[in-house]
């Protein structure tokens, strides 16, 4: 039975830990026989991996492959969650079948293997996460130190999740995972998931100007740091354009916001969000960041920051815009133009 919501809003409705074995170069699942029950202890288990999952950088967003036979994960999950012909534990025994599968002759790590359903604010999830076990002291009832193998739940490097919701309701990005630092793991753990994370460039980039934005916004930054903070952007951006090199926003938030580089990857990181690092920005749209554009169907202005910091461009209280220093050029075409109106 479902625990009642925490204080971060979740319930946990099922939740299975199977090992992930490593036999030379190949992969065995050992299996439980049951369910864990939801207790204390495994709420608090899973409680932690969300909040450890929200907290990493460096995912990748994006909806199942199409192909469920290469990529069958999305049918086990149909078959529990819609079709309801398979139960939890049959759910996360193939599961593993797949991961095993995908694992063999990569860079994969051994540990343990968290399946759990839950509900956050009303939106159901599934969280797969692989947790290495080490050997860990602790204290017991007499103040004895005993040993034992523990899951290590902030140092897991492959975890994904899955908006059930989103995904029932035919959204587009319901489904999440850690690309990892290694490209071999990162695509062992996506071809498992059966993630199909291609992303425009440019709506990558909206994105992240989008969290920038909010960031900002919350930081009450004055008029001097926000077009401080602009004007960098978009200078990392430039040079990660030029360049043809993917953003990470772990040395991106280190280098725009060095004071506090967390309180940045906080806002790039909110599952939510659904930013995904690893995209070559987009100049059409950092741009964007220094500038300010709009058109009608008669006419089209475009203007950097700096213009209204100097005066030469002023957005009036009454929502005009007022503009000075015109060149000569089109100072003559516009004497012209109005001339011939005149006449």
């Amino acid at each position: 039975m479902p625990l009642d919501p925490d204080s971060q809003g979740t319930t946990i409705s099922s939740i299975v830990v199977h090992r992930l074995s490593k036999d030379g170069d190949a992969f065995r699942a050992d299996l439980r026989h049951g369910e864990n029950a939801v207790s204390e202890d495994t709420t608090k288990m899973v409680q932690q991996l969300i909040s450890e999952y929200a907290k990493r950088t460096g995912k990748a967003h994006g909806r199942f492959e199409v192909d469920e036979v290469n990529y069958p994960v999305q049918a086990h999950i149909r078959q529990h969650f819609v079709d309801r012909t398979t139960t939890y534990l049959e759910l996360s025994s193939s599961m593993m079948a797949t991961l095993c599968a995908k694992a063999k002759g990569t860079a994969a790590t051994p540990g343990g293997v968290i399946i759990a359903h839950t509900e956050i604010y009303g939106a159901e999830f599934l969280i797969v996460a692989i947790v290495s076990e080490e050997w860990a002291p602790a204290l017991n009832k007499e103040m004895e130190v005993e040993g034992g193998q523990h899951l290590d739940m902030k140092g897991f490097r492959f975890a994904g999740r899955v908006n059930l919701t989103e995904w029932q309701s035919g959204g587009d990005k319901y489904l999440s995972f850690l690309r990892g630092k290694g490209q071999q793991v990162s695509a062992y753990f996506k071809a498992f998931l059966g993630c199909d994370s291609s992303v425009t460039d440019a709506a990558e980039t909206r994105n992240l100007k989008d969290a920038l934005d909010e960031f900002v916004k919350i930081s009450n930054l004055d008029e001097q740091q926000t077009q401080n903070f602009y004007d960098k952007a978009f200078s990392l951006c430039d040079r990660l354009h030029k360049e043809r090199l993917p953003i990470d926003f772990g040395a991106f938030a280190n280098e725009l916001w060095p004071t506090d580089p967390s309180s940045l990857t906080r806002i790039l990181s909110e599952p939510d969000r659904k930013l995904s690092d690893g995209f070559v920005p987009d100049k059409r749209v950092y741009r964007a960041f220094v500038q300010f554009s709009g058109k009608t169907k008669t006419w089209k202005v475009e203007f950097s920051r700096e213009a209204i910091k100097s005066g030469e461009i002023v957005f009036n209280q009454d929502e005009t815009l007022s503009i000075t220093n015109i060149p000569p050029e089109l100072k003559d075409r516009l004497r012209s133009e109005v001339k011939d109106q005149d006449e």
